[in-house]
């Protein structure tokens, strides 16, 4: 990696302008809808439509721009690589790839455990402490209850420290007359337990744009949701009108009680809406009372400018309101190129590359009176995909600074990264940035590194390769994105979850596709101890799809050979039939077996093996 050496620049940033606000805002209340039990979830079509000759949504043919590439654009220093390795922990295949594209990976994890993963298409949740996962449950099943068949895309989730809870959230429709946005409140600390849902409208102002590309964050008392409106039959980069922020009491949504809201709106600079905010999540809690958001102009071929919007207060303070700063960086972000990809034999360079859509603001969050953020960039020396990192310090003051660092790159393709707070005192600003990778030579999969807020960093941790080249789409420009999971777990200092990319083989049909790839790091060995070691040493097994009527596949990874078992039991625990008994190489492994021929119920796989592996999955026979 080029002896780890990372692009950054120094000097001093200065404020450009401050603009007054020029926003309004429109204020809601919604009534819940409907109640979900996760667990009750037995019947599951999981409809979802690809469209191979274009990216979601199915209206639009994605852009490609090509901005000209000049090397003498690389004007920054370098400076070696001080910051310790970070360590591995959990790691793991989360949510299988379900007939969609991009990933849209998510991820949350509560203070007792409950890893919650969303995709695309549907929903993983696994208690880490014994190991047991969730059936897998799709978009559609879980929506169900206020969904009216519109598709489902974009989902997001939260875990609230505070009150011990989860939030999902998705949009559907992609046209006004169908966009709505859903919400989901966990009623307990159990994700897989009752969930009270609520629906948004997605054309709020009523004229006729509807809601793409949410994101997510919240305060002590709300929710923040930015959100951006978009024509009617246009594409996301062409149909933009402006980005939206809704502000919710989230208390109200655990309790199921009538939900408060307000929406800003014509929130802009100058004359023109600022686009894609990206709201700055709390470091290691949650604060009060304000919101900050960054954006930056992310279509641009070059630029530095930075915006800062603050939501001043919480809902019915005479204070609240909306406010905009716009900051020049000292270090300059681009437009980003496609990554790179080996071709199925990994010998070649393959013509279906990885888009990276623009240069927005992924993820961001505020600890010690800064906003640490990231998004996708160029390296302007080598004209490659990479991560730009950048730090505003005193975002309350009348002149914040901005700076920004360009993570260097010679031989991997970076995109997509996300970064949480993973210091522990007024004065450690270390943060973990996750992010995707591919090359070449190496099929996609997910990295991570540290930073401190002052331009070092660690040697990259690469979390997963790939195991194939994507070729979903019948373009050469495959979907990389458009964004990846990464949370604190708040009662654990210096310890991070992420969810990232995997490429691999799903079937003889569709055998080059993608997963989200889980895990836990941490700062050391003493941030990933955490974990059950007796369920650290299981293999990680995920069993899909489920309920089905015929075929259902385990992936499971061990990690050295083992003499396995795998037994079918009905739901009085009479066993069935042993469905295979030998030796399973290490690495990963599938086993495939059909229940064509029992009848309909509930069963359950026995995996059990002479190195201590003792696994039982709950089947589903429709």
């Amino acid at each position: 990696m080029n002896k780890q050496l990372y692009t950054l620049c120094f000097g001093l940033c200065f404020l450009m302008t401050i603009a007054q606000s020029t926003s309004s805002r429109k204020q809601f209340v919604f009534n819940k809808q409907a109640i979900i039990n996760f667990e009750d979830i037995t019947q599951d079509f999981a409809p979802v439509m690809l469209v191979k000759e274009m990216p979601k949504p199915g209206s639009e043919k994605m852009v490609h721009y090509h901005y000209p590439e000049n090397k003498s654009q690389a004007n920054a220093s370098q400076q070696t690589t001080v910051l310790p390795n970070l360590a591995l922990g959990y790691s793991a295949m989360g949510n299988p790839w379900g007939s969609s594209t991009p990933n849209d990976n998510d991820v949350a994890i509560s203070d007792s455990g409950f890893v919650m993963s969303v995709v695309n298409t549907n929903i993983y949740i696994k208690n880490i402490n014994t190991g047991v996962a969730s059936p897998i449950k799709s978009l559609a099943a879980f929506t169900a209850p206020v969904n009216s068949k519109h598709q489902e895309s974009d989902p997001k989730v939260l875990y609230d420290p505070k009150s011990d809870r989860f939030i999902f959230m998705c949009f559907t429709g992609f046209v006004d007359t169908t966009s709505k946005l859903i919400f989901g409140f966990s009623q307990t600390n159990n994700p897989n337990g009752a969930w009270n849902l609520y629906t948004l409208p997605g054309n709020p102002l009523n004229n006729n744009l509807w809601s793409d590309y949410p994101m997510l964050a919240m305060t002590e008392k709300e929710l923040f949701l930015s959100i951006n409106l978009l024509r009617n039959d246009s594409s996301w980069q062409t149909g933009f009108v402006e980005t939206v922020i809704w502000q919710i009491k989230k208390d109200s949504g655990y309790a199921g009680l009538p939900l408060g809201a307000f929406m800003h709106y014509n929130i802009k600079y100058g004359s023109k809406s600022i686009r894609n905010l990206c709201p700055a999540k709390g470091g290691s809690k949650l604060y009060k009372p304000n919101m900050y958001f960054i954006s930056n102009r992310n279509f641009a071929s070059m630029n530095d400018t930075v915006f800062l919007v603050n939501v001043t207060d919480t809902i019915g303070a005479p204070t609240n309101t909306v406010t905009v700063k716009a900051l020049v960086s000292n270090q300059p972000y681009y437009f980003p190129p496609a990554g790179r990809q080996p071709n199925t034999l990994g010998t070649a360079i393959s013509t279906q590359s990885l888009a990276c859509n623009d240069a927005r603001t992924l993820g961001a969050f505020y600890e010690n009176n800064m906003i640490q953020y990231v998004h996708n960039t160029k390296n302007p020396a080598n004209n490659q995909v990479t991560a730009y990192y950048g730090v505003v310090t005193n975002p309350q003051s009348a002149s914040p600074i901005a700076k920004g660092y360009i993570i260097a790159n010679d031989t991997m393709d970076f995109g997509y990264p996300n970064i949480s707070y993973a210091g522990n005192s007024a004065t450690d600003n270390t943060a973990i940035i996750n992010f995707n990778h591919s090359s070449p030579k190496v099929f996609a999969g997910c990295s991570a590194m540290r930073a401190d807020a002052l331009g070092n960093f660690s040697p990259i941790l690469r979390i997963k390769n790939g195991l194939k080249t994507i070729d979903l789409l019948s373009s050469n420009l495959e979907r990389w994105g458009d964004y990846s999971g990464s949370q604190r777990r708040y009662n654990k200092p210096g310890q991070v979850w992420i969810s990232g990319y995997y490429s691999y083989q799903y079937n003889t049909v569709y055998k080059y596709v993608h997963a989200a790839w889980i895990a836990q790091i941490g700062l050391d060995a003493n941030q990933v101890l955490g974990v059950n070691e007796s369920v650290k040493n299981q293999p990680s097994v995920l069993l899909f799809p489920n309920p089905a009527q015929d075929l259902f596949s385990v992936d499971f990874t061990i990690t050295k050979p083992e003499y396995m078992t795998f037994e079918l039991f009905d739901a009085q625990g009479k066993l069935v039939t042993v469905l295979m008994r030998d030796w399973i190489k290490l690495n990963q492994n599938t086993f495939q077996f059909s229940l064509r021929d029992v009848n309909t119920g509930i069963y359950f796989l026995k995996i059990t093996g002479n190195n201590n592996t003792n696994i039982t999955k709950k089947i589903i026979k429709q």
